[in-house]
């Protein structure tokens, strides 16, 4: 396992777009820089710098997420590897955990590098620590159900298309979706969506849900049930024996 870990680290170095990825998940932070300095200084949670970066942010992040993991698994298809593998009689379990592994180490580092900035940037400028573990919380909840739910959704996907183009058109079109129906009162029913209010809610809890316990409860089942339903579909897809 810890074999197949390295080699889907060494292939994901030769890929051009590992730095776009790194790029692109730059943009909101550069974008809120840029209007922090040139034009408004509000470092409100609720209504400032973090709020205006968590909406852009979680804009990208299912489409970041998408392309990392349906990249990853298209590798194989790219190269007509699969067969390697199993010549070599490789567990396709192992292998599936690996890429999935690799995906979110990705995305985990990702997330690392806006927290730690963003910690920073509200320590110094701000100077209220008691929002930092606020931003803590509501970052790593966000994170969180937003990268796991889309991470094993989108490796069914790309394992049901083995087509990239597709499988990140549809990562865009499921981030401009979520984008209408965040607010919403039923969001809490689509992973995505209730990422992005259960984050919220260490802000300012005004901008979760009427029902929390209600929602909460079912947010959290509809998301564990999906997850887990779609690992399943994606271990089910690997062992597939056509290849």
């Amino acid at each position: 396992m810890i074999q197949l870990i390295k080699n889907e680290l060494i292939k994901i170095r030769s890929e051009k777009y590992i730095k776009f990825i790194f790029i692109l998940n730059l943009i909101p932070l550069v974008l809120n820089f840029a209007n922090f300095t040139l034009n408004k200084r509000n470092m409100n949670l609720d209504s400032g710098f973090y709020f205006t970066f968590y909406n852009q942010y979680f804009m990208l992040l299912p489409i970041i997420t998408s392309i990392i993991i349906s990249s990853i698994f298209y590798i194989e298809y790219k190269n007509n590897t699969y067969l390697d593998w199993i010549t070599y009689n490789i567990s396709r379990i192992q292998l599936f955990f690996s890429k999935l592994f690799v995906s979110l180490l990705i995305m985990l580092v990702i997330f690392l590098c806006n927290l730690v900035i963003l910690l920073v940037f509200y320590g110094v400028i701000d100077g209220d620590f008691s929002n930092l573990y606020k931003i803590v919380l509501s970052f790593t909840t966000l994170h969180l159900i937003v990268v796991i739910s889309v991470s094993l959704i989108f490796s069914v996907i790309i394992q049901l298309t083995r087509n990239i183009v597709i499988s990140i058109s549809i990562g865009i079109g499921s981030s401009l979706i979520s984008m209408v129906l965040m607010a919403a009162p039923f969001s809490y029913m689509i992973p995505i969506t209730f990422g992005y209010r259960a984050g919220l809610y260490f802000v300012d809890n005004e901008f979760y849900y009427e029902d929390p316990l209600f929602s909460t409860f079912v947010g959290n089942g509809l998301t564990g049930l999906l997850t887990l339903f779609m690992l399943l579909l994606s271990l089910k897809l690997i062992n597939k024996k056509t290849i």
